[in-house]
């Protein structure tokens, strides 16, 4: 029974510290524009509090998004995970030329400051690992495909992380994975680069026939076959579990007169027929996937012509799926992110300034 009691009090001990606030000291920076000091101040206290949150989570973001745009992401934070920051004070605050300059001290929740740092930042990016393994067994982890995949990717706007270069996952981790539909190794490095999505395969490559072999009848094959298989899965998080949102196999053949000429010629056929394939599957099932209605609210009294200039300029926003009307002053965006993103998109053009931000609505002041 003390043993027990013993354990049972551990528990406790340990859940308490696990979950206990810590004070961090972070400064944050802004610009000084057309003498708005006071604004300068605000961007700058959010900065300092995004700075706070990261160092308490042991987790940094390297986005622009995130920088430029500090108060929409304390805005957001605040509707993502509550009690993230339980308080604050401006310790400190300077003007150095053009710069305004806050230091503050925030008491943080370590575990839910990771919970917000991921939410804010994993949505954009996707982790990519897809090695070679060639007819003589060596393998390539950095490979044409995925030079060609990643590429792709960016330029359809996704951050791409290669998870090779960046963690030096390697072959026999990534087998074992696939090989048990055990995620959760993928999942933890996937994680650790805050990517919500990750596409992780394998091409396994065959001499399916060499030269001078008998085809029947008396004739022999004139050049060498390499045949190289992709098998891949494309997941996403979900909750603490993992969702497969596709999974498959797609082949690609090479000839030539020697067994490298082969593979060389396979390999570019692979790039050039299987790369596309991949990238449609990742935009289709990523874009497809979390799509929903965002609000987009033109504050005032805008006209028609106010309305159908954002409408242009959102139809062309990445990752816009499509734009409606919805009345005088309000278009209705089929978006597949965050409002976060579609605002802080908005919040970059000239003459436009989110004002308000909510999970599915955006209020947008038109600055003439």
């Amino acid at each position: 029974m003390k043993k027990l009691l013993i354990v049972f009090t551990m528990l406790i001990f340990s859940a308490i510290a696990f979950a206990a606030p810590i004070t961090v000291t972070a400064i944050g920076e802004a610009d000084i524009i057309n003498g708005d000091k006071s604004s300068a101040k605000m961007q700058a206290v959010a900065r300092a509090k995004w700075s706070a949150m990261e160092e308490a989570s042991g987790v940094r973001v390297k986005s622009d998004t995130i920088v430029q745009n500090a108060v929409l992401v304390d805005e957001a934070i605040k509707n993502e995970v509550s009690g993230v920051i339980q308080n604050y004070s401006v310790t400190g605050e300077e003007e150095d030329g053009s710069l305004y300059r806050v230091m503050i001290s925030a008491t943080i929740v370590p575990e839910k400051a990771k919970d917000a740092v991921g939410l804010l930042a994993k949505n954009t990016s996707i982790s990519v690992m897809v090695p070679v393994v060639f007819p003589d067994k060596h393998v390539e982890e950095t490979n044409i495909l995925t030079e060609t995949v990643i590429n792709e990717l960016t330029m359809q706007q996704m951050e791409v992380i290669d998870i090779v270069s960046t963690d030096g996952t390697n072959l026999a981790e990534l087998d074992k994975a696939m090989r048990t539909n055990n995620y959760m190794a993928m999942r933890n490095i996937a994680a650790k680069h805050l990517s919500g999505t990750i596409l992780v395969g394998k091409v396994a490559t065959t001499a399916t026939a060499k030269e001078g072999s008998d085809v029947g009848y008396g004739v022999s094959l004139p050049f060498n076959v390499v045949t190289g298989r992709l098998t891949y899965r494309l997941l996403t998080q979900q909750g603490q579990s993992v969702k497969i949102l596709s999974s498959g196999f797609l082949a690609a053949r090479g000839m030539g007169a020697t067994l490298d000429d082969a593979t060389n010629q396979m390999m570019e056929n692979m790039n050039r027929e299987v790369s596309q394939k991949l990238v449609s599957i990742v935009m289709e099932k990523l874009k497809g996937e979390n799509s929903k209605s965002i609000s987009v609210q033109l504050a005032g009294k805008p006209s028609l012509s106010d309305l159908m200039e954002l409408k242009q300029i959102l139809s062309y926003t990445a990752w816009v799926l499509e734009v409606k009307e919805r009345g005088t002053d309000m278009l209705a965006v089929q978006y597949p992110e965050k409002s976060l993103y579609l605002a802080t998109a908005i919040n970059s053009k000239p003459n436009y300034k989110v004002i308000k931000l909510t999970d599915y609505s955006v209020l947008v002041e038109k600055l003439y």
